[in-house]
């Protein structure tokens, strides 16, 4: 059996409790927990064996986040919450939101779709899930986290980066470098795509 896929409950961020993650065959993939208090708060993976996998921390704006699996340290970019993000150092574009029920992260430089994310009714009686399906098992512990990090993001309706233009003016660099940076979750909903 190939190892290629991992179900997560659709509601694991919402309970403010100790989750788990499991293979297609019903194992343990992975527990995390967190102590829930705000989008600050780490959010802390064990493998099946109790040894911390990987760690998901927001800066100190959260508008990144650091996503350490194993040695590795990636970093999620929100450009627009529940429609854009970037996954750094694994080189994904994610369009959409896995909250409606289907997403795919895209490679940005081969534009094939390195996984892919569907809603499960019930998976073995844990009620609904994501499946999260790679093509490359090295992947699937990056992809997990990044979900999982999304969902976070998601929950919290924390704040975007928002599109950066193709073309910035020099007064635009300089608010980017200084200015404040993020757009709140209810300007997002109004239809702001981008800070300048």
């Amino acid at each position: 059996m190939i190892f290629n896929k991992v179900y997560v409950p659709v509601d694991c961020i919402e309970k403010h409790q100790e989750f788990q993650a499991w293979y297609e065959d019903g194992n343990v993939f992975m527990t995390a927990e967190s102590d829930y208090e705000s989008e600050n708060s780490r959010l802390i993976i064990n493998a099946r064996t109790g040894a911390q996998m990987a760690k998901i921390k927001p800066d100190n704006k959260a508008l990144s986040y650091d996503v350490g699996v194993e040695r590795y340290t990636y970093q999620l970019k929100t450009y627009l919450i529940f429609k854009h993000y970037h996954c750094e150092g694994m080189l994904w574009q994610v369009y959409g939101t896995p909250s409606k029920g289907h997403c795919s992260f895209v490679n940005e430089n081969t534009a094939k779709k390195d996984v892919l994310i569907t809603t499960q009714q019930n998976f073995r009686g844990h009620g609904p899930c994501y499946e999260v399906k790679v093509k490359d098992i090295a992947k699937l512990r990056p992809a997990v986290c990044f979900l999982l990090a999304i969902l976070w993001k998601e929950h919290w309706k924390g704040l975007s980066l928002g599109e950066i233009p193709e073309k910035l003016t020099i007064a635009q660099r300089l608010k980017n470098i200084f200015g404040d940076k993020g757009l709140t979750y209810e300007q997002v909903q109004a239809g702001e795509t981008t800070v300048y």
